[in-house]
């Protein structure tokens, strides 16, 4: 059994994949979840645009399949160039390049199937779906070989498990695997590959293969440009070695510029669209994002709860320890890891959008895994030697393994905020499948009154009858009464309400009102809040608010409310207002109400 246990891992590793796939068919869902949606839009959207379309320069196209499968709320995916006048991609053209042979696929079949030919019905979500899933299969392969290079058959197999199902990289190779980070996993996979047999045997096929991974990588996220260095330091134990490896490399220097050239030209792909659609070799195309160099997001990106790599694979923690086995007896796999790790980590953190959006934990991170590996499994190897050691790191594991699947599963319809998770949230649903909205008060505020409330006092009503700004107020909806107060558009603020509590012996103050929504706003930075301020004079003493979206449903009164503790401090009066943050859509709000009472 141990002779092929890493094989074994392996296939078990490709049926969850498929098995977790099929669990959550993004192919098959509508709008914002199906596979070309939001980013991967991005991504993909050079095809379509050049093949199906010619129109790579002013996409004319995109408002009818925005309108007809609404694959994002809000057209992010490309600029307009002001020089030019057309518009430019935002994101690199190296994922459209690599998904192209299963694109063509899926044009072919739609082409010769009553499925519109139009680069986003049926066929093509499948076709990237499942190209992805086979890019996937790929990546565990070579990673399996390379490990078989230096770990027995059970710390391959285990390793190989641990990533697949204790790591966000099954989020991203079943169900998001169109993104770019599943894809240049297996980039690297095979660049370290092909780097061990170069170094055994140098050839210019080779040359050409390993020029190809570090160009596509770049081409795909110009950042991993940095993988060039996997060649560069593979295999160096230390400084003699260092040197050898500078005549070893003079001495291949035909081969090596084969490499730089194959590089240099998937590179070229880029440069020779900008000037195609701009008539500019250089476009930055992240228009206002870019970089804190001196100022990077270390701590979030590590360990806070919004989206730190630690928080949400915490099995990861065993590949950082396994850097001290890994020194001790794989020198020639330390320094290369323990060089590139740590500079792709600053860069990731350094990114001014540290979170990378609507992401299952730290997802820039995952072409990092096929360094980590190395760490990870001589940690494995190393706690193998004593029972105990062993037994506790199978038993993390195992845990991380439930987790991991669990928090997917909850990533995806089941309570799981991945744009904006807090402290107090995340322990909340922590294990809980069913959360309810009202739980999701808590990730815009830490208090949330939980049990009986004694010693009720109501201190303040407005059913908004009595009026003096009807610009304010509406009678198309009212939950009693005729009027109700209304929140659109043209206003930013409501008018505010002051309430004086005569009685501050009470701890906790409940500010509750009823809501009619008639078409929800899914933003969350566009949302209409509700806030709650004590104020001594202009001075705020504490200040909380509830997204009123968040919890509620369309079309239908439905009461909503903030919870508070009374600060200790001292204050005049509570202010209550409502802001439109920038959304759109409408908001209906009757019978307010304040009270106060004991726990």
């Amino acid at each position: 059994m141990q002779k092929h246990f890493s094989l074994v891992a392996y296939l078990i590793s490709c049926f969850v994949i498929i098995a977790v796939a099929l669990w959550y068919p993004k192919w098959e869902k509508p709008g914002t979840e199906a596979t070309l949606s939001w980013d991967v839009m991005g991504y993909y959207l050079y095809l379509p645009a050049g093949i199906i379309y010619d129109d790579l320069r002013q996409l004319e196209f995109k408002a009818e399949i925005l309108k007809k499968y609404r694959p994002t709320d809000s057209f992010h995916q490309a600029f307009k160039h002001k020089k030019s006048g057309n518009y430019v991609m935002k994101y690199s053209i190296g994922l459209a390049v690599l998904y192209s042979p299963f694109f063509l696929l899926g044009h072919a079949y739609a082409l010769i199937s009553d499925y519109p030919p139009d680069g986003f019905s049926l066929p093509y979500q499948i076709a990237i779906s499942w190209g992805s899933i086979f890019i996937a299969f790929l990546g565990l392969w070579f990673a399996r070989k390379i490990l078989l290079q230096y770990f027995s058959e059970v710390i391959t197999g285990i390793s190989l498990i641990t990533i697949t199902f204790a790591t966000n990289y099954l989020n991203y190779t079943a169900i998001d695997g169109a993104m770019g980070h599943n894809w240049i996993f297996t980039l690297f996979a095979i660049l370290i590959w092909l780097t061990i047999k170069w170094y055994k045997q140098p050839s210019y096929q080779k040359s050409i293969g390993i020029g190809l991974c570090i160009g596509l990588a770049a081409l795909c996220r110009p950042t991993d440009l940095l993988s060039f260095l996997i060649p560069v330091l593979w295999g160096i134990e230390n400084k003699i070695q260092l040197f050898n490896r500078l005549k070893f490399l003079q001495a291949h220097w035909q081969k090596l510029l084969v490499t730089v050239i194959t590089v240099a030209l998937i590179g070229s792909i880029q440069l020779f669209y900008w000037k195609y659609v701009t008539g500019e070799w250089i476009v930055y195309s992240y228009e206002d994002q870019g970089f804190s160099w001196l100022k990077p997001h270390v701590k979030k990106v590590l360990i806070s709860y919004r989206k730190g790599w630690l928080v949400y694979t915490p099995v990861m923690l065993l590949a950082l320890v396994g850097f001290v086995p890994l020194y001790k007896k794989y020198r020639s796999l330390f320094w290369v890891s323990i060089i590139i790790f740590p500079i792709n980590f600053y860069i990731v953190s350094a990114w001014d959008v540290w979170a990378y959006g609507g992401a299952f934990g730290q997802r820039a991170l995952i072409q990092s895994y096929t360094l980590l590996m190395f760490p990870l499994a001589a940690c494995f190897e190393s706690t193998f030697q004593t029972d105990w050691k062993k037994w506790l790191a199978l038993t993390f594991t195992a845990f991380c393994i439930w987790l991991n699947i669990f928090q997917t599963y909850q990533a995806h319809g089941h309570g799981f905020e991945v744009e904006a998770m807090t402290k107090a949230y995340y322990w909340r649903i922590f294990g809980n499948a069913n959360p309810t909205d009202l739980d999701k008060k808590l990730l815009d505020t830490k208090e949330d009154f939980q049990g009986e409330r004694k010693n009720v006092q109501q201190v303040y009503s407005n059913d908004f009858e009595t009026f003096t700004d009807s610009i304010h107020y509406s009678k198309q909806q009212a939950a009693s009464g005729q009027y109700a107060l209304h929140l659109e558009k043209s206003r930013e603020f409501s008018p505010s309400y002051l309430v004086k509590l005569t009685d501050k012996s009470p701890k906790w103050i409940r500010v509750s009102a009823d809501f009619y929504i008639p078409q929800k706003e899914w933003g969350v930075w566009s949302m209409h809040q509700l806030i709650v301020r004590f104020e001594k004079g202009d001075q705020v003493i504490k200040n909380r608010i509830i997204r009123i979206h968040r919890q509620l449903g369309e079309r239908q009164w439905q009461a909503n409310w903030s919870d508070m503790r009374i600060p200790k401090a001292d204050f005049d009066h509570v202010k209550i207002y409502f802001w439109n943050s920038g959304s759109g859509k409408e908001v209906f709000v009757d019978n307010l109400k304040v009270e106060v009472y004991e726990e």
